[in-house]
């Protein structure tokens, strides 16, 4: 597998930060996941794939904004990458979207893994929060009927400010740690007779209370206040 050659980049990364991990336990290498996590930095997506790799013996499909993916094409092949288009007003987008997760909802049920970040953005750095999620976690979980897997990740704001307090790639901080927390699987089993084509008002709730939900999981493993703490 081509991501697991590039370990000397993993090294990289886990020389030049302190990574302290809690929770790697509540993987199964032999099983598949959609590993959710919530986004601070740039740097969480190296970090991510620097841990998780080890740990499966599968290829890990990364859902990335389309603004990174068009800018760093060249890394789209070791990702696996998922183009996911962050402008969300126009029904060309969100029809373009949904073609795009049952890429990965196709890749799911090939037996292979999926990395995304619900928040979509890095912003919640900014302020080290957690933004309000989108749905598309919940939607690719219960449409490949397969398991989540919650991951919180604080401090890599701190650690590498690119794009946040920075423009400058190179500006990295010295921190005591970057957190990483992995949390236990949840299980969507009971809404995976849920119609999605007909993705009714009712629905709609449904996904939405289930997004939040996973976003208040974050909030915990992470250690930092879910968007609807921070905004009330």
């Amino acid at each position: 597998m081509f991501q697991n050659n590039l370990s000397s980049i993993y090294s990289f990364i886990q020389k030049r930060f302190t990574i302290s991990c809690m929770g790697l336990h509540h993987i199964n290498k032999n099983q598949n996941y959609i590993f959710v996590m919530n986004h601070q930095s740039i740097m969480d997506i190296p970090i991510a794939f620097s841990l998780l790799l080890p740990l499966i013996n599968r290829p890990l499909h990364l859902c990335m904004s389309h603004r990174f993916y068009d800018f760093f094409w060249w890394l789209t092949l070791p990702l696996g990458a998922i183009r996911i288009h962050m402008d969300y007003g126009g029904a060309k987008e969100q029809a373009y979207n949904n073609r795009q997760l049952l890429k990965g909802v196709k890749r799911l049920r090939e037996g292979n893994n999926v990395l995304i970040y619900p928040e979509g953005n890095i912003y919640g750095g900014k302020e080290g929060v957690i933004l309000r999620g989108k749905t598309g976690a919940v939607r690719m979980a219960i449409q490949a009927k397969k398991t989540m897997i919650p991951i919180g990740i604080r401090g890599s704001n701190k650690a590498y400010p690119f794009l946040l307090t920075t423009y400058n790639p190179f500006v990295t901080k010295k921190i005591p740690s970057i957190h990483v927390c992995i949390g236990k699987e949840i299980n969507l089993e009971k809404y995976y007779q849920m119609d999605l084509h007909s993705y009714t008002q009712k629905n709609r709730m449904i996904i939405r209370d289930l997004t939040d939900k996973l976003m208040k999981d974050l909030s915990v493993l992470s250690g930092l206040p879910s968007f609807s703490a921070h905004t009330s």
